[in-house]
């Protein structure tokens, strides 16, 4: 689950690896390795202060939120793509446990400039597939949390390699468990899913994702770490591979009426099915306006 669940509840398959075979395998994998060490702790004041600040690492406390990101994906030793986003969330409804989402993804990929696949020579970066998200926290105690959410991914990608192809779906379901130490464990099922049997090529879209999502809780709460292992199966292509992401951010003060924080997460893929190596993603967010 990335930054929030509400990012990889969003769970995204982060690997969108442009490529006629890669593309439809995964948008963005779930949640990687990490950046830090808090050496210098403020003053006692001023972490109470910021641990009160909803920093989007509790899956089941949504709030208000713009940001940009950028990921680097290492498809192999010749080939490397990018993936651009750009979101917003909105909650609404009794308690703020409902929400929108919506990202505008940019594509940067070799792929995107071949005319084979309906791009111009030297255009490399093209909008991808824009998405909206609905996120609903039907459950809540002290103690733990469920939600559901649902993404509907529209054809908007400039080329083929660029999205799915087609309109496509993502449903996930997680439970959270608030733990005595002050952690976070929210383990979660995600289906993404092709809604028109296929694109132009007769590539569908049908990928399930297992993931365990641990947020410890720092001493520091300036800070923090998201720990998030996965396990992917493509039932199109019979593959199966497994990921890890771990996301460290650091909460940066007040910005545009909200709180800001900037985060890196670098993450790896395992197995002979993996559709790519390595990636990397930074970002800067704000949060609670």
């Amino acid at each position: 689950m990335g930054n929030s669940r509400v990012d990889t509840v969003e769970i995204k398959s982060m690997y969108r690896a442009s490529g006629t075979s890669l593309a439809p395998k995964l948008r963005r994998l779930p949640a990687m390795a990490a950046l830090f060490a808090a050496t210098i702790a403020p003053p006692a004041k001023a972490q109470e202060d910021l641990s009160e600040i909803n920093n989007g690492t509790n899956p089941t406390l949504l709030t208000t939120q713009f940001g940009l990101q950028y990921q680097f994906n290492q498809i192999n030793s010749d080939l490397n793509t990018g993936l651009f986003e750009a979101f917003y969330t909105q909650p609404f409804g009794e308690g703020g446990k409902r929400a929108f989402r919506i990202t505008v993804p940019g594509s940067d990929s070799p792929f995107n400039a071949n005319p084979i696949f309906g791009g111009k020579p030297g255009v490399e970066f093209t909008l991808g597939d824009i998405s909206v998200t609905y996120i609903d926290v039907f459950y809540l105690t002290e103690k733990n949390g469920a939600a559901f959410t649902f993404e509907l991914f529209l054809d908007t990608a400039e080329t083929e390699a660029a999205g799915y192809g087609q309109f496509a779906g993502e449903t996930s379901a997680f439970y959270a468990w608030f733990l005595n130490n002050g952690a976070i464990f929210a383990p979660a099922w995600v289906q993404t899913f092709g809604l028109e049997g296929g694109n132009d090529q007769g590539q569908n879209v049908n990928t399930t994702t297992i993931d365990f999502y641990y947020v410890p809780k720092l001493k520091n709460p300036r800070f923090y770490l998201t720990f998030d292992p996965a396990i992917i199966h493509d039932w199109e292509t019979d593959a199966t591979f497994g990921s890890l992401q771990v996301t460290a951010g650091m909460l940066t003060g007040k910005a545009f009426g909200g709180d800001g924080q900037v985060f890196i997460k670098p993450g790896i893929l395992f197995g002979g099915d993996r559709p790519a190596e390595w990636s990397v993603q930074v970002g800067y967010k704000v949060l609670n306006f």
